[in-house]
């Protein structure tokens, strides 16, 4: 795929044919050579978890980089991005990531309906939860229990189409399997594989069904694609991502396919940056809120937002939702937990691999942390908070408790990166239990940066035709009871596990908000008690 303007330009130079050819050719080998020593560059310099993915995934993308380069000539476009994306697909981090150049970036392949699990007489089954509105099928609709993918039992395709995904564990990458099955980003997947899809499905009649389906294209407008590819360079953001930011902009599509003017039974009310509720359980009635991107660009005003509507709410126990947060600003979720302990919040602690070149990225106190490893031989560099200053602690602590009854999390696997550290720091604060309706959180325990944030501090030119990769530069390390455990690929464990239900996933996750409320109902006044009373 040359460019269009330089075969306008070589059109014009009353070349022969070969030349015009080779002076192509000659261009793309060396836009793809640039991209390739890049890559090469970061993940061999940069990249936090390098040591910990070649040692549990036995992979080398060092070599296989090394020896992509002498491919370069004879590879096509498609196979050369299909390299490019299997490489750094082996190293199982959804926060490091190569992301092709436009017109990848913009295309997206949707099926018009969504395929989620649930369990009954503990055993997983997958239904369609929802169908866009104008879509019209015979059979098809909401409730319908899906068995087979082309002919493949359906458990056994979630588990292929899961290899293909970054995701980092067993348990993640089954949950963007699935999701992948109706779902794909051009940035991951290119094209889909299938040019069709036969879906074998059971009706609420117990009829069985099989259809043919067709990929839809869904594009977004090229500036909104690289909106969604790129966050703009934010000097008081700098160096605070954690993201999975292919997620995030699958969740703005789904969000579009499949809006619903259904409302729950109980009143929610939508603030900017969080929706809340009160609901009326079997157990009394409890607070609900849901927090679906911690993407928060002015974290003051979220935190006074969430204050005057915690004042508002019951005070027998709240909840909060951040199943399906894929992440954003550390500080917004860090300085969030503060309002629900009388404790000092102790923040999660981040850590440089030790390098040459990440002594010239890294900021003070990191920088001395990893001159100090020329000595003594360290990995790692010393772990500290992501605001990295002295007052980091006073910032995120500068509210105080502001909600005073028993707060428990909702949690599931894809709960990732900044809300895995939210999650890690509810439970290493001691705030409250968690559910989990998966095994474990995302698992991404990292800061991410942007490709402009490694280059342009570097020296490094930018990537042809607005090609762009992501790293994880700094780890996450857990404090508390967990204290020096990193986060990633291990994720954060619920103290309890709610296996979604048929009416959970089909009527607005009633069972779940049951349960939740059951293990309020047992906290009732222990709020009042001394905390070591906990």
């Amino acid at each position: 795929m040359a460019d269009y303007k330089l075969d306008n330009v070589v059109a014009s130079m009353g070349l022969t044919e070969d030349q015009k050819k080779h002076i192509i050719e000659q261009s793309i080998r060396e836009e793809r050579e640039e991209i390739v020593n890049q890559a090469l560059s970061f993940i061999e310099n940069i990249y936090v978890h390098l040591p910990l993915k070649q040692a549990k995934n036995a992979i080398d993308p060092i070599k296989r980089l090394k020896l992509l380069k002498y491919r370069l000539v004879k590879m096509n476009e498609l196979d050369f991005q299909r390299e490019m994306i299997g490489i750094f697909t082996e190293l199982r981090d959804l926060h490091t990531v190569y992301v092709p150049p436009m017109p990848y970036q913009s295309i997206n392949f949707v099926l018009p309906f969504i395929v989620e699990e649930f369990y009954e007489n503990n055993q997983r089954y997958y239904i369609v939860s929802h169908v866009n509105e104008d879509f019209e099928h015979e059979s098809l609709e909401k409730g319908v229990i899906v068995t087979h993918w082309n002919g493949v039992p359906i458990e056994r395709a979630i588990e292929l189409n899961g290899l293909l995904t970054y995701a980092s564990n067993d348990n993640t990458r089954r949950i963007h399997g699935l999701n992948s099955l109706t779902l794909r980003s051009g940035s991951k997947y290119l094209v889909p594989d299938e040019e069709w899809l036969y879906i074998s499905y059971i009706t609420k009649n117990q009829e069985h069904y099989e259809h043919r389906f067709q990929w839809q294209t869904w594009n977004l407008p090229e500036n909104q694609a690289q909106t969604s590819n790129q966050v703009v360079p934010n000097l008081k953001a700098y160096g605070s991502l954690g993201v999975d930011f292919e997620a995030t902009k699958l969740q703005k599509i789904k969000k579009s396919l499949f809006a619903t003017n259904s409302k729950p039974d109980n009143q929610t009310f939508y603030e900017n940056d969080f929706q809340w509720g009160i609901y009326n359980t079997s157990h009394g009635e409890f607070a609900y809120m849901r927090i679906h991107s911690f993407m928060i660009y002015d974290r003051q005003k979220f935190i006074q937002d969430l204050i005057r509507v915690l004042e508002q709410l019951p005070k027998d126990g709240l909840i909060i939702d951040v199943r399906g947060n894929s992440g954003g600003y550390i500080e917004a979720a860090e300085m969030m937990l503060q309002l629900f302990t009388a404790n000092k919040i102790q923040p999660e602690l981040f850590q440089f691999i030790n390098t040459p070149t990440t002594l010239r990225l890294a900021p003070e106190p990191w920088r001395s942390s990893i001159e100090r490893s020329i000595d003594t031989g360290a990995v790692y560099s010393s772990g500290y908070p992501i605001g990295g200053h002295a007052y980091y602690l006073d910032e995120i602590n500068q509210y105080g408790r502001k909600y005073f009854g028993p707060t428990i999390l909702i949690t599931d696997a894809l709960s990732y990166s900044t809300t895995d550290i939210f999650a890690a720091g509810f439970q290493d604060n001691d705030i409250g239990p968690i559910i989990g309706t998966s095994e474990s959180t995302g698992a991404g325990g990292a800061n991410v940066w942007e490709y402009y944030d490694l280059f342009h501090p570097l020296g490094y030119p930018v990537l042809p035709r607005n090609a762009q990769m992501r790293m994880a530069v700094k780890r996450a390390i857990r404090v508390g009871n967990h204290n020096g455990t990193p986060l990633e690929d291990s994720g954060v464990i619920p103290d309890y596990l709610h296996n979604m239900t048929r009416n959970d996933v089909l009527n607005g996750n009633v069972d779940l908000i049951e349960k939740a409320a059951s293990i309020l109902g047992t906290m009732k006044g222990l709020h009042h008690l001394p905390l070591e009373v906990f």
